[in-house]
């Protein structure tokens, strides 16, 4: 039979010449075991055969080094521990210790910020926590225009201050003017016309500060929407109560308690001096009611400028959402 060993070169029948040996190189024997039927040689073992087996012992000993590490893992998938056992329940027990750690740390917190809102309002109704330096003879407050307020504020606050000061000389003058017409003794209401002079003075300079000028300097420095509408409504009611102040039609009770123009006219009819007085107090008045109109006109166009009418629309709004939804009853 033709070929039975030449399996590589076209089959298990190829009837192709075959391939010429050399001879000077020596085939290895194939290697042969003995029968254990009958002692005869067994055929030789194929190479292909020897593969798969090292393969198949290295992928087994591949599975057994992977079952080992996965069965060495805590709570592994091939992990041999049950279910329930201790491990879960001291992991129980560490959740357990830290949710209580977390309750403590969450009371030292709230009892934290409730002592700092606390520190924060008593340090606010000392000035801010900052030296107190006005006024200077008696210091109250912390009054600090060049340190305190934004650089594009500080002129409207500056003019705000003046005219405070201005009202403060006017009322004082006013008051210079009542003690004059004592000593007229055909003057009428005189005396009533002094005490209201005095209310006047005493009532109208810490009430001017506090109502319209503080609330202006916390505004701008602040940069409170709310905080300027407010300004504006008491600074309206400044504006004319100056405006009246220097008009001042005169009543029974309070003839001669402002120096303003129609009452200058009355006091030339008691004397010259009085009536010299009362209308350098007019003067005094109708400026500061000039002054009044405007820094009232200017800290509204520097608010609008800045974008503050449409801001002030806005904090409504929240402040009405506000309102309406703590209204609504708890479901």
């Amino acid at each position: 039979m033709q070929g039975w060993g030449a399996m590589g070169g076209g089959g298990a029948w190829a009837t192709s010449k075959p391939a010429e040996v050399d001879e000077d190189v020596e085939t290895p024997a194939p290697k042969t075991t003995a029968s254990p039927l009958y002692g005869a040689p067994a055929p030789p073992e194929p190479a292909s055969r020897g593969f798969m087996s090292f393969q198949k012992s290295e992928d087994t000993n591949n599975i057994k080094s992977a079952t080992s590490a996965f069965g060495a893992a805590p709570g592994g998938a091939f992990s041999n521990s049950a279910p329930g056992s201790s491990s879960a329940g001291a992991t129980s027990s560490d959740i357990a210790a830290r949710e209580e750690a977390l309750r403590k740390k969450e009371a030292e917190l709230a009892a934290k910020e409730k002592n700092l809102r606390e520190r924060e309002k008593d340090l606010e109704s000392r000035g801010g926590g900052k030296k107190k330096n006005w006024p200077v003879c008696f210091p109250l407050l912390h009054h600090d225009i060049a340190g305190e307020i934004p650089e594009k504020s500080k002129r409207c606050v500056r003019t705000i201050y003046m005219a405070w000061w201005g009202l403060c000389w006017c009322l004082c003058y006013n008051f210079f003017a009542a003690s004059v017409m004592l000593g007229y003794k055909d003057a009428g209401d005189r005396i009533a016309s002094w005490f209201l002079a005095v209310i006047y003075m005493l009532l109208g300079v810490p009430l001017a500060f506090w109502s319209w000028y503080l609330r202006m300097y916390r505004a701008a420095r602040d940069e409170s929407t709310l905080g300027y509408i407010g300004f504006f409504i008491c600074f309206l009611i400044h504006v004319g109560y100056c405006i009246w102040a220097a008009i001042a039609v005169p009543f029974s009770t309070e003839r001669w308690s402002f120096a303003g123009w129609v009452t200058a006219m009355v006091a030339f009819d008691q004397d010259v001096f009085p009536g010299v007085v009362y209308i350098i107090g007019a003067c005094f008045w109708t400026l500061e009611s000039l002054l009044s109109l405007w820094c009232l006109k200017d800290s509204y166009l520097f608010f609008r400028g800045k974008g503050g009418v449409e801001q002030a629309k806005q904090e409504a709004a929240i402040e009405a959402f506000k309102a309406g939804f703590a209204q609504q009853p708890a479901k």
